[in-house]
């Protein structure tokens, strides 16, 4: 059960609150909000929406590949790299 306080928040906010636990967040909505945004979903877009929606989700997709290798990457491994040394000698 949900406390009455924030039950009054929620109402007063519309159905819709985000919570913070640990440095992570959550929003939290009625079944109310959650049936809108579900059945809203993709209808009633424009064009236009669409298609900045679709390249708004392959850009979030592209970043957290990237991000994935990044993760992959071993610092020690690239640590064991020998310097090569190099020498620089004066021409005439």
């Amino acid at each position: 059960m949900l406390d009455k306080k924030l039950k009054e928040a929620m109402e007063l906010l519309g159905g819709k609150a985000v919570l913070e636990d640990q440095g992570k967040y959550y929003v939290l909505l009625t079944l109310k909000e959650f049936r809108k945004i579900k059945q809203e979903g993709l209808e009633g877009l424009t064009k236009q929406e669409l298609v900045d929606k679709i390249n708004n989700d392959i850009a979030s997709w592209k970043f957290s590949q990237e991000k994935d290798k990044m993760d992959q990457i071993d610092l020690e491994e690239i640590g064991e790299i020998k310097d090569e040394e190099v020498r620089y000698e004066k021409t005439a």
